[in-house]
């Protein structure tokens, strides 16, 4: 996760994009929180731990700068409430129907990123696929 910090600290300082203490607050709290797709009122929630002033509302400005950066992407869900998600590998989403969880599948054949997939030109930068059903614990 250190790693995952630095590179996103390394990005910004390539970026005009200045990387204030809420930001950092708000980086750091969904690297804690990205195995679980979080919301962004959850991150608040984080955040405030590490920057007690940070505000709900640059809770999302900041999630939606990251997004555009190419730092995060935001993640299916299924009553339309934002979840976020890491970009760092490619994976697709199974989503619960009755408990609404996300899990993640890795695929171990992957579409190649940044490729032609005809002679069309499109250019594939990143491919995902959702999956809808039930869970385990749901099934039961």
């Amino acid at each position: 996760m250190a790693a995952v910090a630095a590179l996103d600290v390394e990005q910004f300082r390539r970026s005009d994009r200045r990387l204030t203490p809420q930001r950092q607050a708000v980086l750091k709290a969904f690297l804690e929180l990205s195995r679980e797709h979080p919301t962004a009122e959850s991150i608040y929630e984080a955040a405030r731990r590490y920057c007690p002033t940070v505000g709900l509302a640059t809770v999302y400005r900041s999630l939606d700068l990251f997004v555009q950066m190419g730092l995060i992407q935001k993640a299916p869900s299924l009553n339309g409430t934002a979840r976020y998600d890491t970009q760092r590998v490619p994976h697709d989403h199974f989503v619960c129907l009755k408990c609404g969880r996300i899990y993640e599948f890795h695929k171990a054949q992957q579409p190649e990123a940044d490729g032609e997939f005809d002679e069309k030109g499109f250019q594939v930068f990143n491919t995902s696929t959702i999956y809808f059903g039930y869970c385990p614990s749901c099934r039961q």
